[in-house]
């Protein structure tokens, strides 16, 4: 697991049922297997647990790649919605929204960040 990535964050855990959601979503082929990662998405936001964390992890690597990439879009997007709209949220009852985040935040959530290091460590050269 990522050392940087923690499962006590709300952040991560967030990040994670955005994943899951975005999965559920996605038909045609290779659509069971979208709705089995999303399960195991599931467990790791019931247990946060680094055992289900692992298994979610190689389950999402054995989508195919172009499914992945969808995916990645599109919770990406997903995410962004969601901080937009906690801004709006925050100014409308009159709190204040979280600082803009830096641009290490563009680069996706850190469960999406984590995933994709794995995917380029284990990538082969014809990939």
């Amino acid at each position: 697991m990522d050392q940087s990535l923690s499962l006590d964050d709300s952040q991560t855990i967030q990040a994670i049922g955005i994943l899951a959601d975005v999965l559920d979503g996605v038909s045609g082929p290779g659509g069971l297997d979208t709705v089995l990662v999303s399960k195991a998405l599931r467990q790791v936001i019931a247990t946060r647990s680094k055992p289900a964390f692992e298994f979610a992890s190689r389950a999402f690597n054995t989508l195919d790649p172009g499914v992945r990439r969808q995916v990645a879009r599109e919770a990406d997007a997903a995410a962004h919605e969601s901080v937009e709209l906690r801004a709006r949220v925050g100014g409308f009852l009159n709190t204040a929204p979280r600082p803009a985040p830096g641009p290490a935040a563009h680069q996706g959530s850190n469960f999406l960040n984590a995933l994709n290091l794995r995917n380029r460590r284990t990538k082969s050269p014809e990939a």
